[in-house]
């Protein structure tokens, strides 16, 4: 063998990820939950009391190589971690009439796109993540 000849050499392959896109696609409920109920004629309302359910975990599926943390804070939110939001409803009571509040979180959902780098190179090879990002509560109500 001709030692004149040099060996082909390859480093290592260094692949990263950059979000190119984030979109807003569409938005969604989750389950009612119970508030507080009264019997007229009465007025009723529902705040920041601390004996409701006010939590809200925001959440992440699809792909995200390029991690939650970075995703999440290019959204302005957190992923996975239960927050309590504030909330504040009034409807009236009919004299006779028994009434239960009732809501339920509303979302927006976000997909967002990422492009992966291959030592710096871009590539046309794309990753999508799904968040599910806290908007407010929606609000009803029902006889008992």
């Amino acid at each position: 063998m001709d030692s004149s000849i040099p060996t082909p050499r390859f480093g290592p392959t260094n692949i990263t990820y950059k979000i190119v896109s984030k979109k807003l696609y569409g938005s969604g409920h989750k389950g009612f939950r119970d508030g507080p109920s009264g019997r007229g004629p009465a007025t009723l309302n529902i705040n920041s009391s601390k004996t409701i359910n006010r939590s809200f975990t925001n959440t992440i599926s699809g792909d995200y190589p390029i991690g939650k943390g970075k995703i999440a804070k290019s959204l302005s939110t957190t992923i996975g971690d239960s927050k309590s939001y504030g909330t504040s409803y009034t409807i009236p009571v009919e004299k006779g009439k028994t009434k239960l509040i009732i809501y339920r979180p509303f979302y927006y959902q976000y997909k967002v796109k990422q492009r992966q780098y291959v030592n710096g190179m871009a590539t046309n090879t794309y990753k999508y993540a799904y968040v599910n990002v806290f908007q407010d509560w929606d609000y009803d109500w029902k006889y008992l």
